[in-house]
């Protein structure tokens, strides 16, 4: 039996094949090592996966996941699945790795996430040839949900929103400024509580004010994670990630600009991750 994992910082979609390859999709939190340890990870398995099926069915284990770049974080992933699924072949991978398999499958190009975070790689329809180092949401993650979150909530707590905007946002997060705070500085995951608020800026994505505002986001992530890779031009960007699936329009003026071809966007990597190891067995 077959487990092919696709993990951001929020959430983790499962998918499982039995013997006769029939599927059953599972979704539990995030497993970024950056905010979630070995005992976590293996609390998730036990609570949210082993309900499903016996995990000593499972042979192999396909884990694709945000954080798992450096070798410390990797082995922390991989210890857990281990020891969690001890008859199966483990084999963690990065997030960017399986978002390059998912939009491009066999095909060069550039590859990019816009979910609760961001990055991009070079990708030579293999292997990635070319990564950024991930600075996370407080230095890097330009395009993320996390980072427009973040110019969201910083507009309407600096009453630096249009009115009609800001009653709108008082009406969908009546939370207090400082119950808001409590959350960014004092609680865990930060990062999710800061995507949190990107939903009303794409909600709002016609207003002229949140469009300018949505412009700007998109041209950071490509002055700081597309344009950056030399003869950036001659290849097509491939994205994924919910941030990438709603602004794609906005994704397509920017790519004109630059005289690049968009082509693939999807909201989540677990559908083609599944094809492209089904085509590899079969």
């Amino acid at each position: 039996m077959l487990l092919i994992a696709d993990s951001g910082s929020t959430k983790t979609d499962w998918r499982f094949f039995d013997k006769n390859l029939n599927t059953h999709d599972i979704s539990t939190i995030g497993m970024n090592p950056y905010f979630v340890n070995k005992k976590d990870i293996i609390d998730v398995l036990e609570k949210d996966l082993h309900p499903y099926f016996d995990k000593n069915q499972i042979k192999e284990v396909y884990f694709y996941g945000s954080g798992c770049t450096l070798q410390d974080k990797i082995l922390e992933v991989e210890g857990a699945l281990k020891d969690f699924f001890t008859k199966a072949e483990v084999v963690i991978e990065s997030d960017l790795l399986g978002t390059a398999r998912a939009v491009s499958g066999d095909e060069p190009g550039i590859i990019g996430i816009l979910g609760t975070g961001s990055n991009s790689c070079l990708y030579d329809g293999k292997n990635i040839t070319s990564q950024l180092f991930s600075l996370g949401y407080i230095l890097g993650d330009e395009g993320s949900g996390a980072v427009l979150g973040r110019k969201i909530l910083k507009a309407a707590l600096s009453d630096n929103m249009p009115e009609d905007l800001f009653n709108d946002f008082k009406a969908t997060y009546p939370e207090t400024p400082d119950s808001m705070l409590n959350n960014i500085y004092s609680k865990p995951f930060p990062n999710r509580f800061l995507a949190s608020f990107a939903p009303f800026a794409i909600k709002h994505k016609n207003n002229e004010w949140i469009r300018d505002l949505l412009t700007i986001h998109v041209k950071e992530f490509f002055g700081s994670m597309v344009a950056i890779y030399t003869d950036y031009q001659k290849y097509p960007l491939c994205l994924s990630g919910s941030i990438a699936y709603h602004l794609q329009d906005i994704v397509e003026d920017i790519c004109e600009t630059h005289k690049m071809q968009l082509s693939n966007v999807i909201r989540r990597p677990i559908d083609g991750l599944a094809e492209y190891h089904l085509r590899r067995r079969a």
